[in-house]
């Protein structure tokens, strides 16, 4: 083989070897099961000292859960059932920052074969981010079965792609409430912003609300965080990168609603 063919091989062979590499990239982006990318210990440190109300479950309490739901090949029936182990811990987690700062009612003691215990769950209100946050209510009324409930629809507008509110309906006590509202996903942050203004419309103070979804992106935690300080943000981890076209999470769960109800286009 002369030098002339040779360097055409070689260069040809790169090429290949380039977007095989590329295409290997995007499909553990598309699939990130057993392997999953969130950003690293100490990256997510810096990021708490800068949004103290930003809460993220422990990895290694949640690794094989999220392993199973980034993975599109997960069945619905696999992908609802792990979703709603995950769901239980982040509602658990939620529960518990909103209690550290309440006083138990009077009247709500039970008594246990020991001594007293005060707990009055009716202090909660679940909000529900119509269609993902749905996924959340069974799970939400099995550790809070005394909670109202609340629902609240943003869609974006066709054209110019800004969330609008569309729907709310919450108890007339809301404002007396403590707050969790669910969703599946932040992204760029403008639906859960314009959920936790709607809150705030009806008199619901940011310390009141705890915002709980299973992955968070970067980005959208940034703006929603920095606009609403005093907001408990809770999830089980944070993505590095948001398709800016597409507005994905990378490396994702994929469309949560769909694969959770079962809708997934064949």
């Amino acid at each position: 083989m002369n030098s002339r063919l040779l360097k055409i091989f070689e260069t040809g062979f790169l090429g290949l070897l380039g977007f095989t590499l590329i295409a290997q990239q995007q499909k553990r982006f598309q699939c990130a099961a057993p392997y999953f990318s969130f950003i690293s210990h100490s990256e997510l440190q810096q990021f708490r000292l800068r949004f103290p109300s930003l809460y993220v479950l422990d990895k290694f309490q949640v690794e094989h859960l999220l392993s199973v739901i980034r993975n599109q090949t997960t069945q619905t029936k696999d992908f609802r059932l792990y979703s709603d182990r995950l769901i239980r811990l982040l509602m658990e987690k939620a529960i518990s920052e909103h209690s550290k700062k309440l006083a138990p009612p009077e009247g709500s003691q039970t008594q246990t074969p020991a001594q007293e215990i005060q707990f009055e769950n009716k202090q909660f209100c679940v909000v529900v981010m119509v269609r993902s946050g749905n996924a959340f209510l069974g799970e939400a009324l099995k550790v809070l079965p005394g909670a109202s409930v609340g629902f609240i629809l943003v869609q974006e507008h066709p054209q110019t792609k800004d969330p609008q509110l569309m729907y709310c309906k919450f108890p007339e006590d809301i404002d007396q409430k403590q707050v969790i509202l669910t969703d599946a996903m932040i992204t760029t942050g403008g639906r859960i912003s314009t959920a936790i203004k709607a809150l705030q419309s009806n008199g619901v103070n940011q310390e009141n609300i705890a915002a709980v979804n299973i992955v968070s992106c970067e980005k959208g935690l940034s703006k929603v965080l920095h606009q609403f300080p005093k907001v408990k943000v809770i999830t089980a981890g944070v993505d590095y990168a948001l398709n800016t076209i597409q507005d994905h999470r990378f490396p994702g769960v994929g469309d949560f609603g769909d694969r959770y109800f079962g809708t997934v286009d064949q």
